[in-house]
Formats: structure tokens, sequence, C-alpha cells
């Protein structure tokens, strides 16, 4: 009976147990449950957002790829180009446009011997490789196609909002200010230059030119070149040659010219930066040489005051009249709409000396090169100098010269100082059975004009094309060194004149021989202008070989 009521109260205390074990377990789980619950609540809040955040970035992301795609096929349908491997797929096209032009624009002739659109570092280029096309463009859609291209210089001189583009010879050939700077520049030249003071300033600058036994041709011509246009441009004492602020001023020209043609793929990357940033390697230079070219500016502006201010007998007496690019200038800033400032004015001159030393330097750089390529040549041309007895610079004289001429022409078909003139469009047009864009570029390209099929052995060097009978088969419309139409070098008449004078008096006086390897004729730097690679000659006077 005794062990019955105990084992009777263990089961009882067992069950009690069981149940109170099984409260606890309860309270626990629904403790637990509770708070995973909330641990698992806050987590997909978290999961949400990210989400939310992912889905959202991906929309707006897909979004805009959906926009741009349908621009692009908005312009692709609206817009049409000649064929050509215009694509950004082709970027070693690109980056052989930019570094290797020479080879590249021949190839791109024979693959397209009318017209083609290429995709460059600085955009669409529409480039024109026959003759006619090439008319019809920079001709007779002047109108439209005439606004220069330059990432050197033009995009360095900050225009002011509310202006036109700033004038000079980068400047919108349609603009007021252009035509009426682009008419006194010719008419200075024209009338007051050529013919009275023009002779004495080239002789003077030759005189002043040190050709020593070992000369870098490149250095020593551009130099030659600024001093020249120097002179021309501002003839006054606020920009004498002779002073150490000049000699900074010409410096500094350089450092410009030898960043424009570096030739490397860093050039590459700073070109496609320039681009992108607006900022250029070179503007802080170039801000220097402007501030310099102002005070040439208020000099002149501080003569002109005090002649204002004399007497009609002093007026009279004066000599401030200096008759120079400058002057021609000024004297039309009455006329200008809007009104030329310091900074217009400054920009034109920049312009005049920058882009003139440019190609006198690059024209001559090739003359002397192919000199001494081609000495049977420069011989002839050094007997023809001493038989007219061309010992001194005359421009008009320089005419009779007819094989030295010869050789200039045939030295800058060969190897053009501007082989791919650009311009853009200033407009939307339609042309032939296309529709171009405001903006796209044109580029006419010199060098396959200049080697084209209507040449006769367009790769060969021969001067004999160019004289006698041999006259009458050169190709109507396919030589064109110094540009085209209204947006031509404003000395443009006079400038086989003027190298093949300069010429002769070198060959008068020196007789030149190489020092080292030579660059190829084929080979060359393009900026501003089509430069030989750097090379240097030695240049012996006769007077001293005798």
């Amino acid at each position: 009976m005794v062990s019955e009521n105990l084992t009777d109260k263990i089961v009882e205390k067992v069950e009690l147990a069981a149940e109170v074990g099984a409260k606890v377990a309860n309270v626990v789980g629904n403790a637990f449950e509770t708070t995973i619950a909330d641990v698992d609540h806050s987590s997909g809040t978290e999961e949400a957002t990210w989400t939310n955040y992912f889905l959202s970035f991906g929309i707006h992301f897909a979004m805009v790829i959906i926009v741009i795609l349908l621009k692009w096929q908005y312009d692709r349908n609206r817009y049409r180009y000649p064929k050509g491997p215009r694509d950004w797929r082709h970027i070693k096209d690109a980056i052989s446009f930019h570094r290797k032009k020479r080879e590249n624009l021949l190839a791109l002739a024979t693959d397209y011997p009318d017209s083609c659109t290429v995709m460059t570092h600085v955009g669409r280029l529409v480039l024109l490789n026959d003759p006619t096309l090439i008319n019809e463009i920079f001709i007779g859609r002047a109108d439209l196609v005439s606004n220069k291209v330059d990432g050197y210089l033009e995009n360095q001189l900050r225009y002011k909002e509310g202006k036109h583009i700033r004038t000079g010879i980068v400047f919108r050939h349609q603009d007021h200010n252009a035509r009426i700077i682009h008419k006194a520049l010719v008419k200075h030249l024209d009338n007051d230059l050529v013919g009275k003071r023009f002779d004495s300033i080239i002789q003077d600058q030759l005189k002043q030119i040190r050709l020593s036994e070992n000369f870098d041709v490149r250095r020593t011509t551009f130099y030659f070149s600024v001093r020249l246009l120097t002179t021309l441009t501002c003839s006054s004492g606020a920009a004498s040659t002779e002073d150490k602020t000049f000699e900074l001023f010409e410096k500094n020209l350089y450092k410009i010219s030898k960043a424009i043609h570096a030739d490397t793929f860093e050039k590459s990357a700073k070109t496609m930066l320039t681009q992108l940033t607006g900022l250029s390697e070179t503007l802080d230079i170039n801000e220097n040489v402007l501030d310099y070219i102002k005070t040439w500016i208020q000099y002149r502006r501080g003569e002109s005051n005090r002649v204002a201010g004399l007497s009609e007998e002093e007026t009279v007496t004066s000599t401030t009249k200096n008759n120079d690019f400058l002057d021609s200038i000024l004297n039309v800033i009455d006329e200008s709409s809007p009104r030329l400032d310091e900074d217009d004015i400054a920009a034109c001159i920049l312009d005049i000396i920058m882009h003139g030393s440019e190609m006198l330097k690059g024209a001559l750089s090739w003359l002397l090169l192919y000199v001494v390529k081609y000495p049977e040549e420069a011989d002839a041309c050094r007997r023809e100098a001493r038989d007219k007895n061309y010992a001194s610079f005359n421009l008009s004289s320089a005419e009779s010269l007819v094989h030295t001429q010869a050789f200039v022409k045939e030295v800058l078909r060969v190897s053009p100082i501007v082989p791919v003139v650009i311009h853009s469009t200033l407009e939307d047009f339609k042309w032939r059975k296309f529709h171009i864009q405001k903006r796209t570029q044109f580029g006419a390209n010199i060098i396959a004009l200049h080697h084209s099929v209507h040449w006769k052995d367009a790769n060969n060097f021969d001067v004999n094309r160019w004289l006698g009978d041999n006259l009458s088969s050169i190709p109507t419309h396919s030589y064109s060194p110094f540009g085209f139409g209204p947006r031509a070098c404003i000395a443009e008449k006079h400038l086989f004149n003027l190298l093949t004078g300069i010429l002769a008096v070198f060959l008068y006086h020196n007789d030149f021989e190489k020092t080292g390897p030579l660059p190829e004729a084929t080979s060359g730097t393009f900026g501003l202008a089509n430069m030989p690679p750097k090379y240097t000659l030695k240049a012996t006077p006769f007077t001293t070989r005798s």
C-alpha cells in the first residue's frame, strides 16, 4: 500500500514537473520565435532597401542608355554622311590619323577616291579626296564651311560672351570684322609693302641669320620667321627685337611651336584631354604672349594720342606713322561691329605672327631638306642665282629664277605645308545626297590632291615637270599648297616669289651639307603646319670655302 502511494506521488510530481517544463519551453519558444521574427523583419527591410537602390540605379542607367541610343538612331536617320571608317571602334584609325596623317591620308584617298567620313580624336571629319568636291565645298560653299579649326591657338584666346568669334587669321570669313581686317591686311601688303619696303625688310632679316657649322634647321628658320613677321606687324620701338623682353617672347612662341609639333602618344592623349576639358598645355604661355602684344597696342595708341595733341605743323613733320599690319588693323576699328577691343587686336596680331611664322618655317625647313637630298638640283638653282646676280632679296626679280621656282613648287607638291585643310560647318545643310550636321568638319586632302592619278609619276620628285613644255601637262585644280578660296593666305599671290628669293639668297652665299641622318621626305609632324622631323645641317659660306 505504502509503495503504491509513494509511486502515485512520484508520478504526480513527474507530471507536474513535465507541465512546468512544458510551460517554460513554451515561453522560451515563444520568446525565441518573437526574437527571430524581429530579426528577420529588420533584415528583410535592409535587403529591400539595397534592392531598391540597385533597381533604381539600374533603371536610370538603362534609361540613359536608351536615350543615347535613340538620339544616335535619330541622328543616324536624320543625317547622312559619305561612307568610310567612321565608327569609334576604329580607334586605331583615329590615332593614326592624328599621328601619321600623311600615310593615312594617302591610304584613305586610295580606298575612297571621292570622299569618306573618319572619326578622329576631335570628332567626325568628312575628308574630300576629289578636286571637284574640294572646290564645291571650300569655294562654292565657303559661306557655310568656313569656320577654321585650330586646336592650339583659337581655343586658347577665350572669346568673350556676346562677341563674334575673334578676328584674325582664325575667324569666320562671313563675319563683318573678319572681312574688313582681311581686306585691310591685303591692301597694306600690296600697296605699302610690296615694291617699297618689303625687299629691304626681308634682306635685313636674312643678314641677321647666323648659320653655323651645325645648326638646327627648324629652330633657325622659326626665329627668322618670327622676327620677320614681328617686323612686318609692329615696326615701332615697342617690339624691338634687341631687348630681353622680346627674347622671352620668342622663346615662348618657340615653346608653343614645339608643343604643337611633338609627335608622341603622350601628345595624342593631351590633345584628346584638351578636347574634353578645354584646358591646354600651352594656355599659360599663350596668355603671357598676348599680354606682351598688348604692350605694343598700348604703345601705338599712346603715339596716336600724342600726335593728336600736336599742332598741324608738328603733325605733318611727325614720323609716327608706321605703315605695318598693326596700323592697318587700328585704322579699321571705327568700321568694326562689334567694336574691336584690345583683346581682339592682340589675338589678331598673335594669329598673324604665329601662323605666319609656322608656315614660313615649314616651307623653308622642307626646302633646305630637299636641297641636301637633291644636290644636283640645288647646284642648278645656285648657278641660276649666280647667273642672275641674285645676291640680295628682290621680290619682283625672283620671278626670273625659273629653275629655282620650279624647285620650290615641286617641294611644296611632294611635302605641302598644309597637308589637309580643315574647316567646320556653321549650320546644318544639304549637299548632294548628304545631310551634314552643324559643326561637322570638312577636310581638303591636299596630300591626296598632290599625289592623285592626274599627276605623272606623282611619287617621284621631278623639278622638270614645272619647266618648259611640261607645264602644259600640270593638272588643273590639283595643286593648292596655300589653301583655298576666301580663306587662303593674305600673301598667297606673293608666296612663290618670296620663297624662291629667300632660297636663292641662301644658295648664293652658302653650301649646305648634312651632318647626320636626314629624315625621309614622306615623314613629318602635323601641327599648325607640316614640318619635317628635327634635323641639322652644316652651312659653309663660299667666301670661307675659297
